[in-house]
């Protein structure tokens, strides 16, 4: 039996996407802190049977008109009723499809909520009334925690939760490996000044603005590197793009994204939906000009007004940039009033407290005699 059983991100390490990222940070901490920990994620992205202690679970899944996740949570909520952890871990918002039936089963349920997934243009009608129904769901967790206040605020206005807590994601510690240095060079970026952006390609990150933008600059040498995956029949169409000035160098493996960040002239996030953007908190860490949209998500993180632009318009984001490549400087954000991984952990580890306090207070139960 597992202390936590973690559901709904697809694997790690170094798989793409903000549940995964915060799954491959925050459950190993737990780990040294005492607990076991056990991951459930989808086979082809698991690719040992642990990682620093948390013990890892791919389930199988297929992909017939699009039923992977339904199959993939149903394998979870089985293993779950069968394996009766302490505390079901539900990562993200698809992964409370069943929330009722972990509840009905006699399950301890956390629901990470880090997205309002349905607003994304990427999905389409039927798509969109399972992540809402999967919302509706939340009312049923023993307690949901939400990125950013405003999920918070909207959770309790349409579902009468009471029993939310907000614990953002966290700032990376800065550290930029040889391997990240030598892909860098490899690049051919040494010497160079260059934008960049880090987020997977697809529509609501709006690549297009950000495209547009920087082939108007001032500047003709500057150019724009963007890493992250594409949305399959998306994509393609950034990938195949001749102009030498524009790379979109596809998903590479986190730590190699060090040396990118910790050399950029300016950071862009130029999305039209987040939920708490990883990128943005990690060029952040490398004390980056940045230059974000002015959507809810990243206006809640309360830069200076200076540092947005009006989402969807590329000539107020051209004029930012070239603002930003002349002197960037007042575009560089502090740091203080972010949390740490650390925190993140503490903060998580109280609320399994607060609803199983038998197993998680006050010490792990590994750690009792």
């Amino acid at each position: 039996m597992s202390d936590i059983l973690v559901v709904g991100a697809r694997g790690i390490p170094n798989v793409e996407g903000g549940a995964e990222k915060n799954a491959e940070i925050v459950f190993p901490l737990l780990v040294q802190s005492g607990y076991s920990v056990r991951l459930l994620g989808i086979k082809s992205h698991i690719k040992g049977d642990e990682y620093k202690g948390v013990q890892l679970t791919g389930l199988p899944t297929i992909n017939i008109l699009k039923t992977d996740k339904l199959v993939y949570n149903i394998f979870a909520l089985l293993y779950a009723v069968v394996s009766r952890p302490r505390v079901v871990h539900l990562q993200c918002l698809n992964s409370a499809l069943f929330l009722a039936l972990y509840k009905i089963a006699g399950l301890k349920v956390v629901m990470r909520y880090g997205s309002s997934d349905y607003e994304f243009d990427k999905w389409g009608f039927v798509h969109r009334l399972m992540l809402k129904f999967c919302e509706y769901q939340t009312r049923y967790a023993d307690h949901v925690i939400t990125v950013s206040q405003r999920f918070r605020s909207s959770l309790i206005e349409r579902h009468g939760l009471s029993h939310v807590t907000v614990i953002p994601n966290g700032l990376d510690p800065v550290s930029v490996s040889k391997s990240a240095t030598r892909y860098y060079e490899e690049l051919g970026l040494s010497g160079t000044r260059y934008v960049l952006s880090v987020g997977r390609i697809t529509a609501d990150k709006d690549f297009e603005t950000l495209v547009k933008a920087v082939r108007g600059i001032e500047d003709k040498s500057v150019r724009l590197v963007v890493a992250g995956g594409a949305e399959p029949g998306y994509g393609e169409k950034f990938f195949n793009d001749a102009d030498p000035r524009i790379m979109f160098i596809g998903r590479i493996d986190r730590d190699l994204l060090a040396a990118l960040y910790q050399n950029c002239s300016v950071f862009v996030n130029s999305s039209r939906h987040e939920g708490l953007s990883n990128a943005i908190l990690e060029a952040v860490s490398y004390h980056r000009a940045l230059i974000v949209s002015n959507i809810p998500a990243n206006l809640e993180m309360e830069f200076p007004e200076h540092n947005y632009f009006p989402v969807g318009d590329w000539k107020a984001l051209r004029q930012k940039i070239n603002c930003v490549l002349r002197s960037g400087e007042k575009y560089i954000c502090s740091d203080e009033k972010f949390v740490k991984w650390p925190q993140v952990c503490a903060h998580t580890l109280a609320i399994y407290e607060e609803i199983a306090p038998e197993y998680f207070s006050p010490q792990p139960q590994s750690k009792r005699v």
